[in-house]
């Protein structure tokens, strides 16, 4: 009997190793052939807004780079919640990308109570994509003003008379800064989308907001007025348009950033092809002109860098949000 066993034990070993080796193997043969069907770019964007519009045209570039098809998936809401936690749960083959702002991941763990998804954990970062800043325009029917200097003096003697619409965080925060080291009160209003906002701007139904770069063609209208640019130097989109601080009003540093995620337990093999047909994306022609159009800048900081890069911004983000007084919701 003591034969029989012995005789099992090696069998029991060998087979065990010979199952490693396949599946060694067949994630190596996976991961080689990736991508080999369609994959899908999971965002938190309306369907035609700017960030949308530039993860669809990095999709088409993909798709021509691949061979294979590439699809955008809009899952707005919740703060860009809802599309992040729908890719935390998806499989980590690489065929479902989350393609979001920093919002998700540098602002939501500060904002919100209850997260349903752990921000570091569940995610396996590929490569940022483009970055941009927050432009502050004004209704110039509602606020007559035409720099920051009158508009502060404006707020300050109506204090709660004035609003500002905002979509997340990343909106709201310029605002609040504002109001925290101005010294100014001012109501904010939370909107679903900047499609939806911004109309509402423009008609008159709130006085303000910070957003990108998408309203621009009301201020060369006329119907909206920018005031001031958060980046520490002027945009080259711009030029003429003063930053803060400029302005007078310092710490307004805020800005946005995209960038793409896969599944935890993607293979380190997948996330690196992912990444560099996406790098390639950025360079495209097509890309450029997106751009350009929304005002954004190519900014590809790819796999462990963009980790750390992304562990500093949480911290700084998280500094920010609480000397605004900003609560958890």
């Amino acid at each position: 009997m003591l034969k029989a066993v012995l005789n099992v034990a090696p069998r029991r070993a060998i087979s065990a190793v010979i199952a490693a080796l396949g599946a060694a193997l067949g994630a190596g043969a996976t991961a080689a052939a990736y991508p080999a069907r369609l994959i899908t770019f999971v965002v938190p964007f309306t369907a035609g807004a700017g960030p949308d519009v530039f993860v669809r045209a990095i999709a088409q570039e993909v798709a021509k780079a691949a061979g294979v098809p590439a699809i955008v998936e809009n899952r707005p809401g919740a703060g860009s919640a809802l599309a992040a936690q729908t890719v935390a749960k998806a499989r980590p083959d690489g065929y479902t990308v989350l393609v979001t702002g920093n919002v998700a991941f540098t602002g939501n763990p500060y904002t919100l109570k209850k997260l349903a998804y752990d921000p570091v954990a569940d995610f396996t970062p590929v490569t940022t994509l483009a970055k941009g800043p927050m432009y502050l325009y004004t209704n110039p029917q509602k606020l007559p003003v035409a720099n920051i200097a009158e508009l502060l003096q404006l707020i300050r003697k109506n204090p709660g008379k004035y609003s500002f619409g905002y979509t997340s965080i990343t909106s709201r925060l310029p605002a609040e800064v504002l109001q925290q080291s101005m010294g100014l009160k001012i109501l904010g209003v939370p909107y679903r989308s900047g499609a939806a906002a911004v109309p509402d701007l423009v008609g008159g139904q709130i006085d303000m907001m910070f957003t990108d770069f998408a309203p621009w063609p009301h201020v060369a209208s006329g119907k909206l007025r920018a005031m001031a640019v958060t980046d520490p130097k002027r945009s080259p989109y711009a030029p003429k348009l003063p930053t803060f601080d400029e302005s007078g009003v310092k710490g307004m540093n805020i800005g946005f950033w995209l960038a793409a995620y896969l599944p935890a337990g993607a293979s380190a093999q997948v996330a690196e092809q992912l990444q560099g047909l996406l790098a390639k994306a950025v360079r495209t022609s097509g890309v450029k002109s997106v751009y350009q159009a929304t005002g954004t800048f190519e900014f590809v900081v790819p796999g462990a860098e963009m980790a750390k890069f992304q562990a500093n911004e949480s911290a700084a983000w998280g500094r920010i949000i609480r000397a605004a007084g900003i609560q958890p919701e």
